[in-house]
């Protein structure tokens, strides 16, 4: 009775580090998400987009139905005066199938051409649109959910920057902070390669510029089993041998 108890004991805790590590968002290396990426390369400097994009099979927005728009106000880094606003999406979730909301006529979306290798990139243009734009958020719906993917974040000077991932059932999988973060290319994917991943939102409270967005690849993983499932395996193979060694001994 003793070893059933303890048996049980390890196929509960297997199954709630299965639970748990199902729920994970790792960050990767970018390089290690193979695709191709979305360039926005199509879009002009200096573009205003009113409506929503179509990019690479994703579809670019503010927010999705659900999520309510607000204004959030941050000091301006490095200054203990000034004030930037920017879009806040933090009140309200989702609607089930993530359906796509561009934003307010010139506070929507926009494009920046860097003038670099990498050319063009899309920022959310925000509640300070034209006088400040990449204040604003960037909201995307992919084709079919994906297990990982990878963007080039622009401009970012170290502020606040959220990424928060959603099922298509409208669900939060994970925010991920990507606070003083400056410019780079970076990597997320999902524990197992669980591809339930499709949409994200992202926002920030960085000063001066904001972010803007390129380079985004998507990919979608063979699954990998989890430390978790092989230690549910495990304890649920002694679960069935003790209790077959025990009807042998009665």
């Amino acid at each position: 009775m003793k070893f059933e108890r303890q048996a049980l004991a390890a196929l509960l805790a297997g199954l709630a580090m299965g639970a748990a590590q199902a729920d994970a968002v790792n960050e990767v290396a970018y390089g290690s998400i193979s695709g191709t990426a979305i360039t926005f390369s199509e879009l002009t400097d200096g573009a205003t987009l009113d409506g929503l994009l179509s990019s690479g099979g994703v579809q670019f927005g503010e927010r999705f139905l659900g999520q309510e728009l607000a204004v959030a106000k941050a000091p301006r880094l490095g200054s203990t005066t000034q004030q930037d606003w920017f879009d806040d999406l933090s009140h309200g979730s989702p609607a089930a199938g993530l359906t796509l909301l561009a934003g307010a006529a010139g506070a929507n979306l926009g494009a920046y051409d860097y003038g670099d290798a990498n050319g063009v990139a899309l920022f959310g243009a925000g509640p300070l649109a034209g006088a400040a734009d990449g204040f604003g958020a960037i909201s995307a719906r992919f084709a079919s959910p994906v297990s990982a993917l990878g963007f080039q974040l622009r401009d970012a000077d170290g502020g606040a920057i959220t990424l928060s991932l959603y099922r298509l059932d409208g669900s939060l999988i994970q925010s991920v902070d990507l606070s003083g973060r400056t410019d780079g290319f970076f990597g997320f994917s999902r524990s197992g390669a669980t591809a339930d991943v499709a949409g994200f939102s992202l926002t920030n409270r960085d000063g001066y510029y904001g972010v803007s967005l390129d380079n985004l690849v998507l990919s979608v993983a063979a699954p990998v089993p989890e430390p978790g499932s092989y230690a549910l395996m495990l304890a649920g193979m002694a679960v069935i041998g003790g209790v077959a060694r025990r009807r042998r001994r009665d």
